[in-house]
């Protein structure tokens, strides 16, 4: 019997066996001892005496420690997982800036086509105390300023918003204009003018209010019933357009507006003049 092992028994039958089957003694030795010293069964546990060189047994926990393959082994993997998080990651939250930039850009853009559409609906016959002329060529003095490259005619409208600090009605003068950005970026930016008092007793100053930028061009076309024109003149033909369109192209991020498809908005004319009604009227007798 072996006398170094502090187990001599376990020692020797594990050592025998081994040497039998071909297998490391401290593999037999440590199931021999594992039946033999099992605390999770109501055994008592394995001594913790001295270790022994043959079969293992003995000296409690292990001393050894990482080589370091497996430490070179176990760097590299953690720094794949991290650099696949880390890519997973600022894709993620590159996907979600620019999706919400899109998302806050369309929202400026609706707002921007849903004034310009209430200002539309809501033109007003021509002639009359506070109504002019929907002109391309001819515009009324109180909106005179440098405003930028002007897009629009002066329209009439009963868009005004009524409230109890303005002291004026519905009516009021609109204008479009483009006007270099104010802000560096690329484009234009697209200037709603408002004249509130129509009536002035002196010189008043419009409003201005920029309602979109980043804008490479903008124009205005007027259809007459055929086709859409880009000039009118409701004092020489005493009508109004059967609608109006506002074509708005964006500016690239290189400034220009190439690839852009362009916004479109059109938007019916419901005010009719005494001659297109009666025009209308001719239009729909029978011919004899």
């Amino acid at each position: 019997m072996e006398t170094g092992c502090p187990h001599p028994a376990i020692c020797q039958v594990g050592t025998r066996l081994a040497a039998g089957w071909g297998h490391p003694a401290s593999r037999i030795t440590s199931r021999i001892a594992a039946s033999v010293y099992n605390p999770a069964v109501g055994k008592p546990p394995l001594p913790a005496l001295g270790k022994c060189e043959r079969c293992g047994l003995g000296g409690g926990r292990s001393a050894r420690g990482f080589t370091l393959l497996e430490l070179l082994i176990s760097t590299a993997v953690g720094a794949i997982v991290l650099l696949v998080i880390q890519t997973t990651y600022f894709g993620a939250l590159r996907l979600h800036n620019t999706t919400h930039a899109r998302i806050d850009a369309d929202l400026v853009v609706q707002r921007t086509l849903g004034i310009i559409r209430r200002d539309l609906a809501g033109l007003m016959l021509p002639g009359g105390t506070l109504s002019g002329q929907l002109q391309t060529t001819v515009f009324s003095a109180m909106g005179e300023g440098n405003y930028g490259d002007r897009v629009s005619p002066d329209i009439f409208t009963n868009s005004g918003k009524i409230d109890g600090w303005n002291p004026f009605s519905d009516v009021q003068m609109v204008a479009y204009y483009l006007a270099a950005s104010s802000t560096g970026t690329s484009g234009k930016d697209l200037v709603r003018v408002v004249t509130r008092n129509l009536l002035p007793a002196q010189d008043t100053e419009p409003e201005q209010q920029i309602l979109l930028s980043g804008v490479e061009s903008a124009a205005m076309l007027f259809y007459d019933g055929a086709g859409w024109i880009d000039f009118w003149d409701s004092e020489a033909t005493s009508t109004l357009p059967a609608a109006l369109r506002l074509s708005l192209v964006m500016a690239s991020g290189d400034g220009s507006g190439s690839g852009n498809a362009p916004i479109d908005l059109v938007v019916p004319v419901l005010a009719k003049t005494t001659t297109s009604q009666t025009q209308a009227e001719e239009e729909s007798m029978p011919i004899p």
